[in-house]
């Protein structure tokens, strides 16, 4: 439940006040108030950025993003029906950059607590 309260907020506030950087605040707003490990805060970033970034990419993929998905996918040299693989690395890396901010926001409140 907490993974998709995270998802939710992540993509709201991206599509309302257009930062990239929510998917690092969010996550790590809920390791310093959730009570848990920094490795299980770390997997639920992991999930919540993953989903939202993941969701998003291929929102705007499916919709109206193929040809600058395939120029950029071409640009890294992958080929330039391979799109696809560019929305999969951003949910990757949105994934990623949650993980390390909610590890961080654990381990921020479990050194505020000795």
């Amino acid at each position: 439940m907490i993974v998709l309260v995270q998802a939710v907020l992540i993509a709201i506030l991206e599509l309302t006040l257009q930062s990239w950087a929510w998917v690092a605040l969010v996550p790590l707003a809920f390791g310093l108030a959730t009570s848990v490990s920094s490795f299980k805060a770390a997997g639920r970033g992991a999930l919540a950025g993953l989903s939202s970034w993941l969701g998003a990419g291929l929102y705007f993929y499916l919709t109206s993003g193929r040809i600058i998905a395939g120029r950029m996918a071409a640009m890294f040299g992958l080929g330039r029906g391979r799109g696809w693989v560019m929305v999969l690395a951003t949910g990757l890396l949105g994934g990623l950059v949650a993980s390390l901010a909610a590890f961080a926001g654990a381990s921020i409140r479990a050194a505020l607590k000795r």
